[in-house]
């Protein structure tokens, strides 16, 4: 009987054993089909896959992602709460994270120039009619003048300096190499600096160096063009490589889902 027991009890732990498996490869089959669907879910709708890593909290409503370009102009003065840096005007909200940005390139060795924070409606038209001056003055006809013009300067009404914003920040070297700012300031440590820790302090290099971001923001490359964002915002749109635009889109389709 005790032999017979025992081979018993050997084929109930055999059946146990094997019925354990089998669940285990059925649920193993299973995790990883679920796994696979998602995986094509995320690669059919990148948006549907980010909104889960987007900043906690954040709406496109938010202050620091008003969004001013040639799709969202402004007919009218935005209102805020200026002070003065350096003789240029900004929303105060942006002093002190401007100050920090800049006394953390001036540890790294570098120092640097506010060369532009708000600009109204009216000095922005100036800015726009100063440039069309100059490229008709090099020899460019009217419709060539005003194309180079809005390849690099908004039109009155369209330009995010408007908002407060929107600083030109520029290592001092780079600056006196190119004083009337160029994209190529960016062979300077210095600007490489600002451009690669800008996002530490809220900001982020607006005009990227790329087609697609050149079409959604409509404005060619700058290197020393950047934006407040929030610290947030600004590390999310830096590891995914977003312009403002594409990010206000890709926050409000999130708000949908």
């Amino acid at each position: 009987m005790k032999v017979h027991s025992k081979k018993f009890g050997g084929l109930i732990l055999g059946l146990v054993i094997i019925i354990f498996v089998i669940i285990s490869v059925i649920c193993y089959v299973n995790h990883s089909n679920g796994l696979i669907k998602k995986q094509q879910e995320m690669q059919k709708s990148p948006v549907k896959s980010l909104r889960y890593t987007l900043p906690k909290h954040t709406k496109v409503s938010d202050w620091q992602l008003i969004l001013v370009n040639k799709q969202h102009p402004r007919t009218s003065e935005i209102q805020f709460n200026k002070v003065t840096v350096d003789g240029k005007q900004m929303d105060q909200r942006i002093e002190k994270p401007l100050n920090d940005f800049r006394a953390g390139a001036k540890i790294a060795g570098y120092d640097t120039t506010l060369v532009s924070a708000y600009r109204s409606i009216a000095d922005q038209s100036e800015v726009y009619q100063n440039s069309l001056r100059q490229n008709e003055a090099n020899g460019m006809d009217e419709k060539a003048a005003t194309k180079l013009t809005q390849s690099v300067i908004q039109t009155p009404g369209s330009s995010e300096h408007q908002t407060g914003l929107a600083v030109d920040v520029a290592g001092n070297d780079a600056l006196a190499k190119y004083p009337a700012l160029m994209a190529q300031m960016d062979e300077f440590k210095s600007q490489r600096w600002l451009i690669k820790h800008a996002s530490d302090y809220g900001f982020v290099l607006r005009y990227l160096n790329d087609s697609k971001s050149i079409s959604q923001t409509g404005i060619d490359y700058e290197s020393w063009h950047f934006r407040y964002v929030g610290i947030a915002n600004a590390r999310y749109m830096v590891q995914h490589h977003l312009t403002l635009e594409a990010y206000r889109n890709m926050l409000r389709k999130a708000a949908q889902n």
